[in-house]
């Protein structure tokens, strides 16, 4: 009898695994190869980046934020060095590779939703120079942790000291403004932001391959913020050769907003906009008509959005995969996951989606993106994988940062990167004092290891009462003992503010250490937060093991 039970355990799990052994695949239309592209380009090269989530962390304590919270959500706190410094590697990436190329962000440019973020953001982003970007909205731009809209008493503390919170209708607002700021053609048509209709449609005249921005429309909600939207296309054809007044093969991507509810986010799941995303009839109208219009010219269209299709609720899932059908989209482009990957889709018919990972958390990693003709094969999707460290063994002289051993924080340090993980305090208030003191613990070792030149002319303002401070590192470092000693939360929060502005502004005696300090310190604080401890990955090269134990026994 037990051999029969177990025989028919046995059948039961045979069955079940060899149903869910059979995956869905890629269709034979795509095809998988090492060649790299020898047929002509047909589209831009651009930049693909993501979920940067730059954070404000000197907002009120909220419940969110708490050490107990974070072992039920991870992502609710990260290390202090990867929230103060991390912004650098994106500015390092623009500044190295963005400056060459359009940039495209694929959303959660900032992490709480406030309105310092997003200014923040954008600072960032000018350095690009010239060059253009773009951006798809993400859950965490413009709702509270990415996920609710309603709990307005938290986000406006949460947001505190950064503008207060940024809903979904000042996002689109902001951004339009930075839209004609950077595009003439745009901004031409509307010389008076302030004028700026609450919906609207706009749609470049120059030929096609000659501008980046080709079409954006809106709607700003003010009675229904999460109801807003900003949708673009994105020109991605080539320049128009000087014999032709267009380029020869259109090439366009559509830039969706999948922040658009019908409802306003809540955390329960069904509701929660950082586990679900939408679009609704507004924009899918505007995305049916100018898909339309580029079916008509022949365009190679691609469809990109912050969150991956399998997080979109259904109708919005139906809705573009019927416009992929019919217009036969080769790829669609998301974000979101931090865990840059390819997804299939569509059962049998086997469609992609590329997923690009995050910047700041690791792996941290961003591609490149363009379409090559591959003659009678069709088309070649070119997107290579930039993953940091790892690049930048491919980059000579000071282009590349380089890490020291001896900059990192390590377990017992009072800033190593995991301390906030080292306890279960239910207390948001009691975890930001925590964190407030790693923090100056960072900025101890930060200025010990990356001193100012003395001929600075801007010393922070860092007085205790009756005492003038500071103009020098010396002064600073003695400060910064008292105040981790003796002030309270919001004296350390106003003493970090102000160090924060004068390490952006300050002189140190060597820029290209000052830069690679912060940015190994964003990087170690990444790793180790996603491997929940210190110690190497797969691919650390070289380990080194020291003669002595440091004084541990």
């Amino acid at each position: 009898m037990r051999q029969l039970v177990f025989a028919g355990f046995v059948a039961i799990v045979a069955v079940v695994v060899g149903g869910c052994a059979t995956k869905d695949s890629m269709s034979s239309r795509y095809a998988i190869t090492s060649e790299k592209p020898d047929g002509p380009s047909l589209s831009k090269n651009v930049i693909l980046v993501a979920d940067n989530q730059l954070n404000h962390l000197y907002g009120e304590p909220v419940w969110m934020r708490s050490q107990f919270i974070t072992k039920i959500v991870s992502v609710s706190i990260r290390p202090v060095q990867q929230d103060l410094f991390g912004q650098g590697i994106l500015r390092w990436a623009l500044a190295t590779y963005g400056t060459r190329y359009p940039v495209i962000h694929l959303g959660d440019a900032g992490n709480m939703g406030c309105v310092g973020e997003f200014e923040a953001f954008v600072d960032v982003m000018a350095s690009t120079g010239k060059r253009p970007w773009l951006m798809a909205p993400g859950n965490h731009d413009a709702y509270l942790m990415g996920n609710v809209e309603g709990d307005f008493h938290s986000w406006e503390k949460a947001c505190e000291r950064a503008g207060g919170p940024l809903t979904k209708e000042m996002l689109v607002e902001k951004y339009l403004r930075v839209l004609i700021s950077r595009y003439r053609d745009f901004g031409s048509a509307y010389p008076d932001p302030d004028g700026l209709p609450a919906t609207g449609e706009w749609r470049s005249q120059q030929p096609r391959g000659s501008a980046f921005l080709r079409a954006v429309a809106w709607r700003i909600d003010k009675s229904a913020p999460h109801r807003s939207y900003v949708v673009q296309a994105v020109d991605l054809a080539l320049p128009p050769p000087p014999d032709a007044t267009e380029s020869s093969t259109p090439v366009s991507a559509v830039l969706l907003d999948s922040s658009q509810f019908a409802s306003a986010p809540i955390l329960l799941p069904s509701g929660n906009a950082g586990v679900n995303g939408d679009l609704q009839a507004d924009q899918l109208e505007v995305v049916r008509k100018w898909m339309a219009l580029d079916g008509k010219a022949g365009a190679i269209t691609v469809l990109m959005s912050h969150h991956p299709f399998g997080n979109l609720r259904k109708d919005s899932r139906h809705a573009l995969d019927e416009l992929r059908r019919k217009h036969d989209v080769p790829l669609y482009v998301s974000a979101h996951t931090h865990q840059g990957q390819f997804f299939v889709r569509g059962g049998r018919e086997g469609w992609l989606e590329l997923n690009v990972g995050s910047i700041v958390d690791y792996p941290i990693e961003f591609r490149t993106f363009s379409i090559h003709d591959a003659g009678a094969s069709g088309k070649l999707i070119r997107s290579p994988l930039f993953r940091i460290p790892d690049v930048w063994d491919t980059l000579a002289g000071n282009r590349a940062p380089r890490c020291d051993a001896k900059w990192e924080a390590k377990p017992g340090d009072q800033d190593f990167y995991l301390t906030y993980k080292d306890g279960n305090d239910s207390d948001p208030e009691a975890t930001q004092v925590m964190l407030m003191d790693t923090l100056l613990h960072t900025y101890v070792r930060l200025i010990d290891t990356v001193p100012s030149a003395e001929d600075n002319t801007d010393w922070p303002n860092l007085s205790r009462e009756g005492a003038a401070c500071c103009v020098n590192d010396d002064e600073i470092q003695v400060r910064l003992g008292e105040v981790i000693e003796t002030a309270t939360r919001k004296q350390k929060i106003d003493v970090l503010i102000e160090l924060g502005r004068f390490d952006r502004a300050r002189k140190p005696e060597a820029s290209i250490l000052h830069r690679d300090y912060r940015i190994c310190q964003a990087l170690w604080a990444s790793k180790y937060n996603k491997i929940d401890r210190r110690m190497p990955v797969v691919n650390d090269p070289y380990i080194q093991f020291s003669d002595t134990n440091g004084g541990q026994q």
